[in-house]
């Protein structure tokens, strides 16, 4: 039986498959490159770090990443140092390294500051904000993500704002703003589609399904996670499928299936642990482990809400780890 031949992944191949946000095409293409070839163009190395990242690979995505950042220095190419500095602080933020990941974003936004480099400024101070409100530090969270606002409308870019858009709704929706946060993630959805891109609409859309299962309305939250766990498959995003599922677990506890809760939420750990995404494992796990708490299995609660704290913990999400922890103690 033949095969087709493997298209080579040169730098313009790179440029192109990243332009498109074919990710699962561009990390095939890159596995079948050796080391050295990955290297000797960093461009190449860091697309491919990028997609491995994007279709949940974040251990090959790092290991890849940390041996492009050097050479970018090497070769003085600050620009592509500056994505690779970024990158690196996300997977290591998403694998629950959240020290390290502050740092690499606090070492972007000083060298953006340095170059006057606005695009970049605005990505670390999104970064950081994500990092601060994780950590429950909502008024920095805020501060940064306005910076970032206010940068990327100085340049136009309105997938910037997007993004920016939905972090700050997920920073109002945690201080108890609901009606400001339903505008934000509203406005990230309109912008995310208006740029083409369902990963940001997945995102925004699955955190506002959120917010409605907080606000007691299981069947919108159904409705809108059920579309965004449809965009993230539809671009190969295992993770945002994963968050998506998560919540319309949610919805299932609050209309009493409990069953097909337990289902939904045994799938999002699967996704959690096969892709070491930490935030995702942390809320399943306490998600189950409340469930288990309440259907009478103590053991099973206990197991899941003390795994849960420790990765809240990791994350530097304190009182949401000790908040867990105290309900795996009194169990």
């Amino acid at each position: 039986m033949s095969t087709s031949p493997v298209t080579p992944l040169d730098r313009d191949a790179a440029r192109e498959l990243r332009a498109r946000r074919a990710w699962m095409l561009l990390a095939s293409s890159g596995d079948q490159l050796s080391e050295e070839a990955l290297l000797a163009e960093p461009e190449v190395g860091y697309a491919y770090a990028a997609a491995c990242r994007h279709v949940g690979r974040p251990e090959r995505a790092l290991e890849v990443a940390l041996k492009v950042e050097p050479e970018t220095r090497r070769r003085g190419d600050w620009r592509l140092g500056g994505e690779t500095v970024n990158l690196i602080g996300n997977i290591l933020f998403e694998t629950g390294h959240a020290d390290q990941a502050q740092a690499r974003f606090e070492a972007l936004l000083e060298h953006a500051s340095r170059w006057s480099d606005e695009e970049f400024s605005a990505r670390a101070s999104n970064n950081l904000g994500v990092v601060s409100n994780v950590r429950g530090q909502r008024d920095l969270a805020l501060t940064y993500y306005q910076r970032a606002l206010a940068a990327y409308q100085r340049l136009g870019n309105r997938l910037g704002i997007a993004e920016t858009h939905n972090n700050l709704g997920i920073s109002y929706r945690d201080l108890g703003f609901d009606r400001e946060a339903d505008g934000h993630f509203r406005r990230s959805i309109e912008l995310a589609e208006a740029e083409g891109s369902d990963r940001v609409a997945a995102i925004a859309e699955t955190e506002r399904a959120v917010l409605r299962l907080r606000a007691g309305d299981a069947p919108l939250a159904a409705s809108l996670a059920q579309r965004a766990r449809g965009r993230a498959q539809g671009i190969g995003d295992p993770v945002g499928v994963g968050n998506a599922i998560r919540v319309l677990a949610g919805a299932a506890v609050m209309e009493e299936r409990m069953d097909e809760a337990a289902a939904h939420l045994d799938e999002a750990l699967r996704v959690a642990r096969e892709h070491s995404e930490s935030l995702l494992l942390a809320e399943v796990q306490r998600d189950r482990g409340l469930l288990f708490r309440d259907r009478g299995d103590g053991v099973a609660a206990r197991e899941a809400l003390t795994e849960s704290a420790e990765h809240f913990a990791r994350l530097g999400a304190t009182a949401e780890a000790e908040a867990v922890a105290v309900i795996a103690r009194e169990l």
